[in-house]
This record gives C-alpha cells, sequence and structure tokens, in this order.
C-alpha cells in the first residue's frame, strides 16, 4: 500500500473514531433540546479527542509510520486545543442551564470530577505552552504535561460514569467501553511492556566514533537478534539508558546507518545538552534501550521514484545519510542530489560523500551560507525531473525557504517530504518573487539574523561534489543549537 493510501486509511479512520459516538448518540436520542444536544455533544467529542490525542501521543508505530511524527503531533497539538475549547463551551452550556453549577463545592460528585478534569487540561495546556519557552527543561514540562493529561482523561472518565446520562444507552455503553479498552491497552503497552518487559530494541554499545567538533556517531549491536529493529531509512528511534518507568529520560535520535546491515545501528547525535554529551561518553558493553523505529519520512520504492533530492540543514543530514548509505548497499543506479546548508567550520561526513559520489550517482552541494532557493535548485536538479522525489530535513526556515523554491519550479506538493528540527541560526529564504524575505522564527526562539540579499558567484561543480561559494556579504553563519524535532512544543529528536 502506498503512503497516500495509508494516509488516507488513517485519516478516514480519525474521522469515523472523532465523530462516531456523537453520530451514534443522536442516531439513538433523535434532536432534542437545542442547549441540551450542545451540552451533551461538546463533552462528548471532547472526551473522545483527548482519548485519541493520548493515543496518538502513545508512539503507535503503524500511526508514526503511516502519517509521520510531524502529522501526527500537528494533529496531536490540534486535538488538544479542539478539546480544551469543547470542554469550556460544554461548562458554559450548564452553567446557562444551571447557575449552581458555578460552585464546584456545591455541585454532585460528577460534577466535582468535572470541575477537577478541567483543571487537569489547564496543567497539561499550561505544561505546553510553558515548554515552547527557550531554556525551558524539556524533563519537567514533559512530566507535568503527561501528568495533567492522565488527571484530565482519568477524571473526564469519572465524571461520565458518576453522571451515567450516556451510559444508560446500550449502545452508547459499549461504544464508549471499547474506546476506553483501547485506550488502556495503548497506555499499558506503552507505559508498562515497552518500558520494562519488550525484548524488542536492546542494544549494546560498541563503539563512539567522533565525527568532528560536537558530533559524534553512537553505534549500537542489538543484545540478540529477537531483539534487533528492522528500519526504514530516515526512520528514528527513542533511546533511553535505563529500564523503568519513573525517572528515567529518554531522548529520540535519527538512525543513521544503513539499512541493510542487520547487525549494528548507528546514531549520530550532537552533544548540546546533558543527555547527549553522556551519550558520547557512554563506554563498549553498556546497555540501552531503543523503542522504534518510528517516522514516514523515507524513500518510496525505486519502481515508483526516478531519483532523490535531499536537502538538510546540519544534523538534518543523519536520515539522508541513512538513504545514501542504504542505497549504496543496495546498488542502486538512479539519480541523486543532496544539497547541504550546514555550519562552514563543521562539515559533517565529508570523506564518506565523496566515497558515496563514486558508488551512487550522487552529486553534493555544501551551499556555504548561501540561501537554499529556486535559483539554486534550479541550477542543481537536472532538466528532466521525470518521477523525483525530494527530502527535505532541517529548521523551519529551511523547510519554509526549500518548499516554496521547489513550488516555483513546478514541483508538485506531493513529492515533497519534510521533517522538522528547531535551530538558532536559521537559513535565510526568499520570497516565491525572489525578493529578499525575513527568515522564518527559530523554533528555539531566538531573534533571527536580518537576512542580506545574497550578491556571490553561482555554484561551480566540481567532479562529484559542488561548493557554493559566497562573498563576506552574502555569508549567513548557521550555527546550530540543539537540532530538536518539535513534539508538543518541547525539545525532540537530535
Amino acid at each position: 500500500m502506498s503512503k497516500r493510501a495509508k494516509r488516507a486509511l488513517w485519516s478516514s479512520a480519525f474521522v469515523l473514531l472523532l465523530l462516531g459516538p456523537a453520530a451514534v448518540y443522536v442516531d439513538g436520542e433523535g434532536i432534542g433540546k437545542p442547549l441540551g444536544l450542545v451540552l451533551v455533544l461538546s463533552g462528548l467529542v471532547a472526551v473522545v479527542a483527548m482519548a485519541l490525542t493520548t493515543i496518538g501521543a502513545s508512539r503507535v508505530r503503524a500511526l508514526t509510520t503511516a502519517l509521520g511524527i510531524d502529522r501526527v503531533m500537528g494533529v496531536h497539538r490540534w486535538l488538544g486545543v479542539a478539546a480544551l475549547a469543547l470542554v469550556v463551551v460544554h461548562l458554559v452550556v450548564a452553567v446557562v442551564r444551571s447557575p449552581k453549577l458555578l460552585n464546584p463545592l456545591a455541585g454532585s460528585l460528577a460534577i466535582q470530577f468535572g470541575w477537577a478534569s478541567l483543571a487537569g487540561m489547564l496543567v497539561l495546556a499550561g505544561a505546553a505552552s510553558w515548554g515552547r519557552r527557550r531554556g525551558a527543561r524539556y524533563e519537567w514540562w514533559a512530566r507535568a504535561h503527561v501528568a495533567g493529561a492522565a488527571l484530565a482523561l482519568a477524571l473526564a472518565g469519572l465524571h461520565i460514569v458518576w453522571l451515567g446520562d450516556l451510559l444508560e444507552d446500550r449502545t452508547m455503553r459499549v461504544v464508549l467501553s471499547v474506546l476506553a479498552a483501547a485506550l488502556l491497552v495503548v497506555l499499558a503497552r506503552r507505559w508498562v511492556w515497552q518500558p520494562l518487559f519488550s525484548r524488542r530494541g536492546a542494544y549494546v554499545v560498541y563503539g563512539v566514533r567522533d565525527e568532528g567538533g560536537d558530533v559524534a556517531t553512537l553505534a549500537l549491536t542489538p543484545v540478540s537478534r529477537r531483539g534487533a529493529l528492522r528500519f526504514a531509512p530516515g526512520q528514528f528511534v527513542w533511546l533511553r539508558l535505563h529500564r523503568r518507568v519513573v525517572g528515567v529520560q529518554e531522548h529520540p535520535f535519527t538512525i543513521a546507518s544503513s539499512a541493510e546491515l542487520t547487525d549494528r545501528l548507528e546514531l549520530t547525535i550532537r552533544a548540546s545538552g546533558d543527555f547527549s554529551r553522556a551519550l558520547a561518553r557512554l563506554r563498549p558493553g553498556r546497555k540501552v534501550w531503543l523503542d522504534g523505529p518510528h517516522g514516514s519520512f523515507t524513500p518510496d520504492t525505486p519502481e515508483r521514484v526516478d531519483g532523490l533530492v535531499l536537502v538538510a540543514g546540519g544534523v538534518g543530514i543523519t536520515p539522508m545519510m541513512s538513504m545514501l548509505r542504504t542505497l549504496a548497499e543496495r546498488g542502486d543506479e538512479r539519480l541523486h542530489r543532496l544539497v547541504l546548508a550546514e555550519r562552514a567550520d563543521q562539515p559533517l561526513f565529508g570523506p564518506e560523500l565523496e566515497v558515496l559520489s563514486r558508488r551512487l550517482d550522487l552529486e553534493v552541494t555544501r551551499t556555504h551560507g548561501r540561501r537554499v532557493d529556486a535559483e539554486l535548485l534550479g541550477e542543481l536538479l537536472p532538466r528532466a525531473r521525470g518521477r523525483l522525489e525530494y527530502y527535505v530535513c532541517g529548521p523551519p526556515s529551511l523547510l519554509t525557504g526549500t518548499t516554496d523554491a521547489l513550488g516555483e519550479l513546478g514541483v508538485p506538493p506531493g513529492r515533497v517530504h519534510s521533517e522538522q528540527f528547531g535551530w538558532t541560526g536559521p537559513v535565510p529564504v526568499a520570497t516565491p518573487s525572489g525578493a529578499p524575505a525575513a527568515p522564518t522564527a527559530p523554533a528555539t526562539g531566538d531573534v533571527p539574523r536580518p537576512r542580506r540579499p545574497r550578491t556571490g558567484p553561482t555554484p561551480r561543480v566540481s567532479g562529484r561534489t559542488v561548493s557554493s561559494p559566497a562573498s563576506p556579504a552574502d555569508h549567513h553563519p548557521t550555527h546550530p543549537s540543539i537540532p530538536v524535532r518539535v513534539v508538543d512544543g518541547g525539545r525532540g529528536r537530535r
């Protein structure tokens, strides 16, 4: 099944699950008093949205592989906001109908559960907003977010049970019971089975390779063949150093190694935080646990695609390295292009990319500060583009500029795939008309530097590698901090 078919299937299932219980209720009860109908439906859809939000954030591999983590977490945020808005509507309608409910202490136990559930939702919303602030510690806001979500969902369930109105109808009782059972199964797998008992994903460190500067590659081997992960190039895993549920850190990292090598797995990491620095100091023989693989940022089959165009910013090159290493192992003969917007003083994987350029039909371009726009891409891409697929990984500014440029060149949106990282020094972008434009604000909240117009020469091809020189006037330092995946507003994948 193609990626589009999988996404359409999951999207249909999502809409059915979100609105299905409300449709069942209306079908059974009919259209009664409008205010009463709004009261019930707002509360019912809010609870279902809360459950789906929790399931979406519980690392269901089938979901993240089909939709991609960016889409999953985007829906997660959207559903969270929608659920909070619906709960507010539910509360307002309830108070309008019965003003005495404004005092939680004067209401029944069911009403108090409802008020407490709202308090939990405000906690998780506040934690998510706080996590977007620069310098917010991921571990603290993430724990507050999870605690608020658990509190809100559990108390919302008690609110429904104690009221008992919805459970009087047999069909609604079955629908809500199935939803609750599915939620419990997903949570048990996420918080009990996977971290404590699963043999899948148990690995041992057999070395750490210095890639230069503050970047290192962690080389792992599975404890047993049964525990080895089968992954597609471009996917990522969550890594933890301890096997317990409470008080343990885990962070997502891109797999950089070839998918053809099942006896080892490599993660290339920029040491920018306490956790990532600790990983660079791990000794051979140390056990770690991986949860994954996740993500849909993976190349399609050769039968569907004539070649790949890869655009990466900084450590956003790691999924591209997995793709290129895998293609080289498979003896791929298609056309490929790699564009790197990176720190000029820290070119990653330089020698290996030279080797890969000889093993593949690959040209590598290092922009050296030149913005990635339609002019640059137009010079690099072949005139007969056929069925090329485009993969962009990096900070928001790079994604915005590259996707706009590809749109100017007439590339269909369905052939452009992207994953977002955070960045402190955004890559400048251009408007569709080619005029200078302010770069997109980075996810870390740093103030971007003003962009200066480019006046430097165009790239010149030298062998298999393209270098794009830039004059001092158009050099834009791209100094990345922790490259992070935006997950619920916090710091994530390196």
